[in-house]
């Protein structure tokens, strides 16, 4: 893929990056309060596995995540 030229309109300082690195933070942490509210449920993967970097789906979804625990 070739490099193209970007013209950055608007240049941060650190302090900004911070400060946005947190408010980041603060929105994660809301989200999570929600999932864990409304027990959404991360779609299970072809392997059996979740796949948490797609969208989350209602816990009486066919394809919700639910850990197993393995009988020992």
């Amino acid at each position: 893929m070739p490099k193209k030229d970007v013209t950055l309109k608007t240049k941060l300082t650190r302090d900004e990056v911070v400060e946005l690195l947190s408010v980041y933070q603060i929105m994660d942490d809301i989200c999570d309060d929600f999932q864990e509210m409304f027990d959404f449920r991360p779609r299970t993967g072809e392997d059996g596995n979740p796949n948490h970097w797609q969208n989350y789906v209602m816990p009486d979804d066919d394809r919700a995540w639910y850990h197993v625990p393995k009988d020992e």
